[in-house]
């Protein structure tokens, strides 16, 4: 199976892992009470967190160890018993800590739900290793199969649950069951990667426990400062607030997933060619094809960005009911922070292994989000968070370009392609004068939305196709992408 197969796969597992996610939010935002709603999404947010902030690199070491090792199977299951012996030791300091975690996350309905928390971060930590193990021991296949089937799980224990009319805490129950389940199958397919192997590999390398250690512990921590800068700004506002004004800022505070999805499969596509770039010495190549996709990216993002903004006043109560109105400002601000999404910006950095860089710009924009989403929401309330997330964010990206110019030892003018960024930004803006006109029009919320997105889209397109926004092998690029019935609106 070639990478283009596998990427196609893997990438389609997780756009439907985003997809069960969005259409349970919101169904849930529908059938919860906005404290109901909030209490759910903290213990999601503490599940979330203590999962993905103790692993210590253990998943990506997989990667990296297990093709290479002598003794696979010895590997294998030191690697479940490490993974099983964390998932004990952060579930109990969860049980034995939910006081603190209630009175931080300002919600003290959680200390009921104590021993059903810890027991999904036991079990949540556990399938941590199902997707690294399935793709290198090359069962790709079953892996996207199952993981289906997964998806399908989480999305009727929640939805079946809902539909029966249980109480909150009751789907929390279920939805640890469906994790049980998972942990089962995901135990029985470690194990049987594991006994699939010999008991050593003659063409593998003998690597110590320090080796591993080494590689694994760096990537661990950048996993932990990753994973707080995603949840920063959340936790400070439960701080800050009550659940039901939580579950508000969460509606609010979401990036479409499938432009994040997009954006990160174009930087793994083009991430060996930046690798191979960067060892022959060619930085223009790195630039000339850093500066195709991000004109790709803007030529998306940037209508995206301002159609959102523009009908986010229709479009979220829409989606979630009228009882998130007031996500509607927060949602806008935070969206504004696609203007400069149009590159994951590290991605240079990875590709000329200044690795150091990521982890410290990363740790400072916590350090920045913290502190100014606390000063922002003593003088703005609720509204002061997305723009401190918005600020950080731009500040963060600012930062990575520094350092690519320091590096590549090129100006601004020559990081980034303005002027094709500008006509996008100038384009989509156009773009919005006739969907503003329909949306002044009163009808139905949903047929309206339907009109405004015709209205943009058409605009932009016939737009695009008559200006040099995108060069001819642009064209070619996104040609090869889209289905052929779609190839004459480039």
């Amino acid at each position: 199976m070639n990478l283009s197969v596998k990427l196609f796969i893997t990438t389609f597992s997780n756009s439907m892992t985003h997809v069960s996610i969005f259409v349970l939010s919101i169904i849930l935002s529908r059938y919860f009470t906005k404290e109901d709603y909030g209490t759910y999404l903290h213990v999601q947010l503490i599940v979330n967190v203590a999962t993905w902030s103790f692993l210590l690199g253990i998943p990506h070491g997989i990667y990296y160890f297990l093709p290479k090792v002598k003794a696979q199977r010895r590997y294998v299951l030191s690697v479940l018993a490490s993974i099983i012996a964390i998932a004990v030791l952060v579930s109990s300091t969860i049980f034995l800590n939910l006081e603190s975690i209630e009175s931080f996350l300002s919600n003290p309905r959680l200390v009921d739900m104590a021993f059903v928390i810890a027991f999904m971060v036991l079990l949540s930590i556990t399938l941590t290793i199902f997707e690294p193990l399935m793709l290198t021991a090359g069962r790709v296949k079953e892996y996207s199969i199952v993981e289906l089937l997964f998806n399908i799980m989480f999305f009727f224990s929640v939805a079946t649950p809902v539909f029966l009319d249980k109480e909150m805490t009751e789907i929390i129950w279920w939805l640890a069951g469906q994790y049980f389940i998972q942990s089962i199958v995901v135990l029985y397919f470690a194990l049987s990667i594991a006994f699939k192997y010999r008991k050593e590999n003659r063409e593998g390398e003998d690597t110590s426990l320090r080796e591993q250690i080494s590689y694994t512990m760096p990537i661990g921590i950048s996993s932990v400062v990753l994973e707080m800068s995603r949840y920063v700004d959340k936790m400070v506002v439960s701080n800050q607030s009550s659940a039901a004004e939580y579950a508000l800022y969460v509606r609010g505070a979401m990036e479409i997933p499938v432009i994040g999805i997009i954006a990160n499969t174009l930087d793994n596509l083009l991430m060996p060619q930046f690798v191979k770039a960067y060892k022959e010495h060619n930085l223009a190549g790195i630039i000339t094809s850093w500066h195709r996709t991000i004109r790709l990216m803007a030529m998306f993002i940037y209508p995206s960005c301002l159609f959102l903004i523009l009908s986010a006043g229709l479009l979220i109560p829409a989606i979630f009911s009228d009882k998130y109105v007031g996500s509607v400002i927060i949602f806008q601000i935070y969206t504004v922070s696609l203007l400069s999404r149009i590159s994951t910006f590290d991605v240079i950095m990875r590709a000329i292994g200044q690795t150091k860089y990521i982890l410290w710009i990363s740790l400072a924009s916590i350090l920045f989000n913290i502190f100014f989403t606390y000063l922002f929401m003593q003088y703005w309330g609720l509204v002061g968070a997305p723009v401190a997330t918005v600020m950080t964010l731009v500040l963060m990206r600012l930062a990575y370009l520094i350092s690519i110019t320091r590096f590549f030892h090129i100006g601004l003018k020559e990081v980034f392609p303005w002027r094709s960024i500008l006509s996008s930004l100038l384009l989509s803006i156009i773009s919005s004068i006739p969907a503003l006109l329909i949306m002044s029009i009163e009808f139905n919320d949903w047929l309206r939305l339907g009109a405004m997105a015709l209205a943009f889209s058409a605009t932009y397109l016939v737009l695009l196709k008559h200006t040099d926004i995108l060069t001819l092998d642009d064209k070619a690029l996104v040609k090869g992408i889209l289905p052929k019935v779609l190839h004459w609106a480039i």
